[in-house]
């Protein structure tokens, strides 16, 4: 389903509850805000593990500060707390998530990133390594990997990724297999 097959977001507690759950995850020392650095550390450690250099290394780099300047709202500021983050998210629900070029380019980004040995798929290993891009604890991969693998062939197509990321940004739906795309939502 593309992003314009979801109606547009009513910003339900759900939804608001998905996106503390990433937050947590990329706030990796745990002090309630995010930084530029913690976007630069993402990407090496994507570049990393996809053993990237030259343009794709460059473009996952470009990719993590052009997240953080959505986060920041392109301003000067060295943080961005839960507040702004949600806030942020939002404007994206309504603007750049909508545009199906854009979630081309970040979904097909990401999925060669973490097919790090270009075999057109995701493995279990490697979907463990993109949960610990995001600072998400690996132990809880298997359960989003089975979720995300909905023909049951062991492993993730580019389309299913591609599928599980646009609903994860867009649904509002609490029983939707993709709500967990990065982690298990805290529903409490």
């Amino acid at each position: 389903m593309g992003p314009h097959s979801y109606p547009e977001v009513t910003f339900s507690d759900f939804w608001i509850k998905k996106y503390k759950t990433l937050f947590d995850g990329m706030d990796s020392d745990g002090d309630g805000i995010l930084q530029r650095r913690d976007f630069e550390l993402q990407a090496e450690r994507m570049i990393k593990h996809a053993c990237l250099s030259g343009e794709k290394a460059d473009e996952v780099r470009r990719s993590r500060v052009e997240t953080w300047n959505v986060l920041s709202s392109g301003q000067d500021t060295e943080v961005v707390n839960f507040d702004a983050f949600l806030k942020n998210m939002m404007a994206a629900a309504s603007g750049c998530h909508r545009d199906p070029a854009f979630i081309d380019r970040r979904a097909t980004l990401w999925f060669e990133c973490v097919d790090s040995d270009g075999d057109g798929v995701i493995s279990q290993a490697q979907h463990e390594a993109f949960f610990e891009f995001f600072g998400i604890n690996k132990s809880l991969s298997p359960a989003a990997f089975e979720k995300m693998d909905t023909n049951n062939d062991g492993k993730i197509s580019k389309e299913e990724f591609a599928c599980a990321f646009v609903d994860f940004l867009l649904s509002e739906d609490p029983n939707s297999p993709y709500s967990d795309f990065f982690g298990p939502v805290n529903i409490s």
